[in-house]
């Protein structure tokens, strides 16, 4: 298992404060949404330590097919739970509209079903890919919210980011989050330098890249990118 950073937070307590009923503005979050609309429609997604949150970035994105990853088992849980619910909590209606989507529940009830497929993985600990997460890293679009910011200098970040790029094929999409909390730990320290670095060295075009103020008191500073590997 990775000596990585975990998350400051429980699966279900993390679950209640992010995403449940109320949408936090304010928190990068409706930024990270606007810039999940300008991705087309793809045909397939893998969300890379998804945690129990990836209903909330489908409501920006149309996606044929989403897989999830996460080495946490009960966060997946969480979402195959919420996925087959198909009931849109507070914060689901608020990124539906934010993205330009009726927010009503046949509409998240479509994205719901478009997640088939859960993998319980750790990714940031080297290791050779099993068939099946191969076969997610694939994917036309790969995003990640948070994982990378566990990792813990810039060689870990440089490895994890570009391993788990790999096989994103010719024209697919990369797009993430990193959340920079307020008090220092291990967690590597990002710079506009270290993305551009890393994304350069995993084949991929940076299109956007910023680093965004948040009003959250845990974790006052959030990273946004999009990327493409050039068709």
């Amino acid at each position: 298992m990775s000596d990585t950073p975990s998350t400051v937070l429980d699966a279900d307590s993390y679950h209640r404060l992010y995403y449940a009923d109320t949408f936090r503005f304010g928190q990068g979050t409706e930024h990270i949404l606007d810039l999940l609309t300008q991705i087309p429609p793809v045909a397939t997604w893998t969300d890379l330590g998804a945690g129990s949150q990836s209903l909330l970035w489908a409501c920006a994105l149309t996606a044929g097919r989403l897989t999830a990853v996460d080495v946490d088992a009960l966060r997946l849980a969480h979402l195959t739970t919420a996925a087959r619910a198909g009931q849109p909590r507070g914060v689901h209606r608020v990124a539906l509209a934010l993205a330009g989507t009726n927010p009503t529940t046949q509409t998240f009830a479509a994205r719901c079903r478009r997640l088939p497929t859960t993998l319980t993985a750790d990714l940031l600990t080297p290791a050779p890919h099993p068939p099946p997460l191969r076969l997610a890293l694939g994917a036309d679009l790969i995003t990640q919210f948070g994982l990378l910011g566990l990792t813990t200098t810039p060689p870990q970040f440089i490895d994890a980011f570009t391993r788990l790029h790999t096989h994103l094929p010719p024209g697919g999409w990369a797009a993430g989050a990193n959340w920079v909390p307020a008090t220092r730990d291990t967690r590597i320290h990002l710079t506009h330098a270290l993305y551009r670095h890393t994304l350069h060295r995993a084949g991929l075009d940076l299109l956007h890249l910023a680093a965004l103020p948040s009003t959250d008191p845990d974790f006052p500073l959030v990273w946004t990118y999009l990327a493409r590997r050039h068709p």
